[in-house]
């Protein structure tokens, strides 16, 4: 097993072919008669894309929710066998519980249809919204980028970073103390041959990730690294210093310093395609937060009276409790 010393590694891996991954939605069977065929109409078989008993959820219903995703994350959640399957067990269940309260006629209690309306309406803003947004005019976003970049360059400026190599002796098969006398003996060979380094990540270093590169990490930036690797990494200052062995929930490391990088701005050239997604999105979302003031421009008024009927209806006579919307 690898082992890890970064803070978070996140490793996503797509199944295109998603229904072969899934092991409760059973595949390669036509719907029964029953369930494509009900009174009242029903979709063509061909549109169907999952049911449980007579409950359907259709192709369209799957694109539907599909849509409430953000699209940058979209077609990585349509990759991913286990969301799309938990996607399509919450559809039919939610569609099975709608179901049952159809047949008991619940959506028809004022407030049930109120919760409803408004829950039919939340959706439609929301769509709306997105389809207003995505309809923006277009802007020549490199020459916003260009121009931000100019007037404040600062904000693209990269941290420092640090080129090193490490030995881990693991503390996964071994206990603390051993883990603890084997890195004191590997550090005290290193500061009487510093040129051993290589050869003893070889035979004693824990960290299988980088067995084949010496041990080197080549860019760690602040944050990236667990507190103690990154103090003891960062507080080399030769290159070619080793440092004394750090302890770190892994084990303990012998580090060793290859390079530095000191914080620069990059040319702009460096950056174009980071900073004309980012001027891209402050636009998008100046153009949304600019239509909304469009609409809404009046003060929310609270007619004389309203607070207390309301309050009444949940609070009874005694108003203690009840919140005061005029401050």
């Amino acid at each position: 097993m690898a082992v890890r010393f970064f803070k978070s590694s996140i490793r996503v891996t797509a199944c295109l072919l998603w229904l072969t991954c899934v092991p409760t939605l059973a595949t390669g069977s036509e719907p029964p008669e029953a369930a494509v065929a009900r009174p009242g109409g029903s979709p063509d078989p061909s549109e169907v894309f999952a049911y449980q008993g007579a409950v359907i959820l259709t192709q369209q219903e799957l694109d539907a929710a599909f849509t409430a995703i953000p699209e940058p994350q979209r077609l990585a959640f349509i990759r991913d066998g286990a969301k799309v399957d938990q996607l399509v067990n919450i559809l039919l269940r939610r569609k099975a519980v709608a179901a049952d309260a159809e047949r008991a006629a619940y959506q028809e209690d004022p407030l049930v249809a109120d919760r409803v309306r408004l829950a039919a309406k939340k959706e439609l803003a929301e769509a709306w919204l997105e389809h207003v947004v995505a309809n923006a005019p277009e802007a020549d976003f490199e020459a916003l980028a260009r121009e931000a970049y100019l007037v404040d360059p600062e904000r693209y400026r990269r941290g420092e970073t640090v080129d090193v190599s490490h030995i881990l002796v693991g503390t996964e098969k071994r206990s603390e103390q051993e883990a603890n006398r084997l890195a004191t003996s590997l550090h005290t060979w290193l500061e009487k041959e510093p040129a051993r380094f290589e050869e003893l990540v070889v035979k004693y270093s824990d960290d299988a990730e980088t067995a084949d590169s010496g041990g080197r990490y080549p860019s760690i930036g602040r944050g990236q690294t667990a507190p103690a690797f990154e103090a003891s990494a960062f507080g080399l200052q030769e290159v070619g210093a080793i440092s004394e062995p750090v302890k770190t929930t892994y084990g303990y490391h012998i580090i060793r310093l290859n390079g530095r990088t000191e914080g620069e701005i990059p040319p702009f050239e460096e950056i174009a395609q980071q900073a004309i997604e980012q001027e891209r999105l402050q636009y998008l979302e100046s153009y949304r937060a600019r239509y909304m003031q469009s609409l809404i421009r009046d003060p929310i008024v609270i007619p004389d009276g309203a607070v207390e009927i309301m309050a009444k209806r949940h609070f009874g006579e005694d108003l203690e409790g009840a919140p005061d919307l005029a401050q």
